[in-house]
């Protein structure tokens, strides 16, 4: 991914983009709607080369259909989609079985077709890799059972590790040891989800009943619950609708209910086939007129990154990474 953002910033005229100054803009101000659960917020592409390797994945899986549809070349993002509805499907553990040979397949294109777009020379061992990648799917799971995200963040750890600059491994592993150490003596509880933050205060136009307890979040085992923070009240349920939350009720029994709106949609993109498959829709507006339904925590399947583009119509993105 990084290569092929050099390519557009930095490259030579027939693939670099028009206006990278507008793109840089619009990631930024995609930050206020990208949800919680995003450790890095979207920065500008001048600052590319400082990307972090999970700014890439964000920008490959989420923002970069957004911001390159109708400022890359069209041949350009055509090959880019290819490699995001591979890599969606591959990191998807619903899909990433069942569609294999699909994302196999456009994996196979996006190499073949790199090179005459950028150039035979720029096929490089990392762009062919890229044919093995489903393969390996297969073997170990959802791509997100075997990234090294994990891994880079624990570099910093091993970084503050260092201070011998004559036995830098026996000092990395003489820290490592002891913070094993540290985690076996701690007495750790574990985590018992959901979670409910944020008790409301009781209020005879939103509380329906007397047994009834508002929250405003709720905390699940793979994401966060609002029902005030716009980039955390959206979600895709388990029949693949997708709903806006706009309560959280605590029963008298201690059942979690949410009450949330859905939305009509259909998918944004329709190359290399319709984005239904990977989970990127436009959604309308909500109407008035459309009564809320009462939904159990466990039929909430993905969280939905959303953004406005304008005429009452949004940008609904499935969060499909895990890690």
């Amino acid at each position: 991914m990084k290569k092929l953002i050099v390519f557009w910033v930095k490259g030579k005229k027939p693939v670099r983009l028009v206006e990278p100054n507008a793109i840089s803009e619009e990631l930024i101000n995609l930050k206020c709607y990208l949800p919680t659960e995003f450790n890095r917020l979207p920065r500008s592409l001048e600052e590319c080369e400082h990307w972090k390797t999970t700014e890439f994945r964000t920008f490959l899986l989420y923002t970069g259909p957004i911001v390159l549809k109708g400022r890359l070349k069209k041949p350009l993002f055509k090959h880019f989609m290819l490699l995001n509805y591979a890599i969606r499907l591959l990191i998807s553990s619903e899909n990433c079985y069942t569609q294999n040979n699909l994302a196999k397949d456009m994996l196979k294109r996006f190499v073949q077709e790199y090179g005459s777009l950028y150039g035979e020379g720029y096929v490089g061992y990392n762009v062919h890799g890229l044919i093995h990648l489903a393969d390996f799917v297969l073997i170990h799971g959802h791509l997100d059972l075997f990234s090294v995200f994990k891994y880079e963040n624990y570099l910093q750890f091993l970084k503050k590790s260092c201070k011998n600059d004559r036995f830098p491994l026996q000092d990395a592993y003489n820290r490592i040891m002891e913070n094993i150490d540290i985690q076996i003596n701690k007495i750790i509880s574990p985590i018992i989800y959901p979670i409910l933050k944020r008790e409301s205060t009781f209020n005879t136009n939103s509380n329906n009943s007397l047994t009834e307890t508002m929250y405003e979040e709720v905390s699940l085992e793979k994401f966060l619950v609002s029902s005030k923070n716009a980039k955390d009240k959206y979600f895709m349920l388990q029949n693949n609708d997708i709903v806006e939350v706009t309560k959280i009720i605590k029963c008298y029994n201690g059942q979690i209910k949410i009450e949330a709106i859905k939305f009509d949609y259909s998918p944004m993109f329709d190359y290399p086939f319709t984005s239904d498959i990977t989970k990127i829709f436009y959604i309308k507006e909500i109407i008035s007129k459309v009564q809320p339904v009462l939904i159990n925590l466990n039929s909430l399947k993905h969280k939905c990154f959303v953004t406005p583009i304008g005429n009452c119509k949004y940008i609904a993105i499935a969060l499909l990474h895990s890690t």
